[in-house]
């Protein structure tokens, strides 16, 4: 069994990795993700994201998982487990002004992939369903239930990163005059 990891928020992604690891699932990661795996000095074996495409990330990391053999190998349920959260396109903490620069092209088509195969694939945006997920996996397998509710919880996801894109894209409207 594989899983994908391509998280922003990297809050709990540790302990996530190491209960994949125990549980003998082969982690593949972007390099962001795969840094911080490997800087938690546990011996974690990860893949790295560029070693299954045969490409390295561009544009500072902005394409890194739009090929299509990581979405063949998740539309094939190669990759069982898609753990994906998205680079927020507006920081309300920011004094910056809202950028299209910070939109999430590969994260969102991930999901999306992870959403259309749910039936053999779970798809994890939430950090909280970790827990859950591994705790199936202990006991066997991810349960339908538990990949149907997942795969509704990220469809409701994209759709809520989607609006946030809508209301950076409004702002530009108004210098428009729009």
């Amino acid at each position: 069994m594989k899983a994908l990891i391509s998280v922003y928020e990297k809050e709990k992604i540790i302990e996530f990795a190491k209960g994949l690891n125990e549980l003998g699932i082969e982690i593949i990661a972007t390099d962001g993700t795969a840094k911080k795996i490997l800087e938690a000095g546990i011996e974690i074996p990860v893949t790295n994201v560029s070693k299954l495409t045969g490409f390295e990330e561009m544009l500072s990391g902005k394409i890194k998982t739009l090929h299509p053999a990581i979405h063949a190998a998740i539309m094939t349920s190669e990759i069982e487990i898609v753990a994906v959260n998205l680079i927020p396109v507006d920081d309300e903490d920011s004094k910056e002004k809202p950028s299209l620069d910070k939109m999430d092209v590969g994260g969102v088509a991930l999901i999306k992939s992870g959403i259309k195969s749910f039936g053999d694939v779970a798809v994890i945006v939430n950090p909280k369903r970790y827990k859950v997920v591994l705790k199936e996996l202990k006991e066997g397998k991810i349960s339908d239930i538990t990949r149907l509710k997942l795969a509704i919880e990220a469809s409701d996801y994209i759709v809520w990163y989607e609006s946030k894109v809508n209301e950076v894209i409004k702002t530009f409207s108004e210098s428009f005059g729009y």
